[in-house]
């Protein structure tokens, strides 16, 4: 077998190694946003962003009833949600001294494949966004949401309740594993010598990848 391709089955190996599902669990719970994929009628694919609640099994969120992704799960229950961590890109000059293809982009990203269940009944959306608000504001600071009050009732007559039930997932933890660590620890120094903002966390994830080894 060619150098270059051991070292890519090498490379896919690891990285399926490494996203096993404890790390699949601590990047989804380690993220504040998702998107829900949904497809319409005319098999235009919808995309939002949204906060969540994972579980290992199901996701919950919300959406307004009128959102034209109310109407594509209505039709097909069948979506995606994709979860993602994006580290940040790296010039080929730190890997090679000719060849541009080594510069790259560094993420760690899970989608999964889900069947929606929607509630509209005001009192499971006020269950669920308790849910939510236990996630996000666990200090509390608000009213207790009751769908009788009139401070809430509005609003939630206009959500629904979305829970995703996981049928399969699929993750790419994209951390230069292709790379020989030598190479990794250079690119970890200039990470941390360029300094933007989410450069530190990128050159821990490439150090990740080193010690997983």
């Amino acid at each position: 077998m060619p150098m270059c391709c051991y070292r890519l089955m090498i490379a896919v190996l690891l990285a399926v190694a490494l996203a096993g599902h404890d790390e699949v669990d601590r990047l989804v719970q380690s993220q504040e946003l998702a998107r829900l994929i949904t497809v319409g009628d005319d098999g235009i694919p919808h995309i939002g962003l949204y906060p969540f609640v994972y579980d290992g099994k199901t996701i919950d969120l919300h959406l307004v009833r009128s959102d034209e992704q109310i109407t594509d799960l209505k039709a097909r229950p069948r979506c995606a949600l994709e979860v993602d961590e994006v580290l940040g890109v790296i010039p080929s000059y730190w890997v090679s001294r000719e060849y541009a293809g080594a510069a790259t982009a560094y993420h760690r990203t899970v989608v999964f494949e889900c069947e929606a269940r929607l509630v509209e009944d005001p009192r499971a959306v006020a269950a669920q966004q308790e849910r939510l608000l236990a996630r996000y504001q666990p200090e509390g600071g608000y009213r207790p949401l009751d769908p009788e009050s009139p401070l809430y009732r509005g609003a939630l007559a206009q959500l629904a309740a979305v829970t995703l039930e996981i049928t399969r997932w699929r993750a790419k933890f994209k951390l230069g594993q292709n790379r020989p660590v030598e190479a990794r620890r250079q690119v970890i120094a200039e990470l941390r010598k360029r300094g933007r903002p989410n450069d530190g966390r990128a050159a821990d994830a490439l150090l990740w990848t080193i010690d997983a080894q």
